[in-house]
């Protein structure tokens, strides 16, 4: 019964979404300065890159699911301890909210999840040194601000903050100060998102 009623969810989502909405594929890639908070380490410059699909659902709003490979972590200014690179997979499910029916000036908020992949740091279960395991996956916020142009380009900002703490096992000696070690992540980037019709 619970399976019939997920189905039956899924076709009528699937159903409104083809019958009121213009389903679109895109790319996005852009720089990321990320940081860890309560730690050490300076801001990090990075890159990102992935896919969307750009979801329009009326003249002021848009949904905008993305997969996108992130780049992030820290710069260390120790001579004890190098950087640190977190490569991650990230799942986002952006709300973009068009000022204008014409599209153009947008405001975007998301949550998202982001799965470790990766980096210099040893993900978790990887090699069983506990003093260097990051958690395998960070819980996300977003919010910022883009511009769409008719042909399909966007120009956006973003600032991405996690809300589970890297520091998976709490004993890093990398990470001194108190509270949780979360991502810090600011995005400047281009989406091109492709013409359908």
């Amino acid at each position: 019964m619970k399976k019939l009623l997920f189905i039956s969810c899924l076709v009528c989502i699937g159903n409104f979404v083809f019958l009121h909405g213009q389903v679109r594929p895109g790319i996005k890639l852009g720089l990321n300065n990320s940081n860890l908070s309560n730690t050490r380490l300076e801001n990090k410059s990075d890159f990102y890159l992935g896919g969307l699909i750009d979801i329009s659902l009326g003249d002021y709003y848009a949904l905008q699911p993305e997969i996108i490979y992130s780049r992030q972590g820290g710069k260390s200014n120790s001579t004890e301890f190098g950087d640190v690179h977190i490569d991650y997979i990230a799942i986002t499910a952006a709300n973009k909210f068009f000022v204008g029916p014409k599209k153009g000036f947008h405001f975007n908020v998301g949550l998202g999840f982001d799965f470790n992949v990766g980096g210099n740091w040893t993900p978790l279960f990887g090699s069983g040194d506990d003093e260097f395991d990051i958690s395998p996956i960070d819980m996300t916020f977003s919010g910022g601000i883009g511009y769409e142009f008719g042909f399909g380009l966007t120009l956006e900002a973003r600032y991405k903050q996690g809300a589970l703490s890297t520091d998976f096992l709490g004993s890093r000696d990398l990470f001194e100060e108190n509270g949780s070690q979360l991502n810090s992540v600011y995005q400047v980037g281009l989406a091109y998102i492709f013409k359908t019709k």
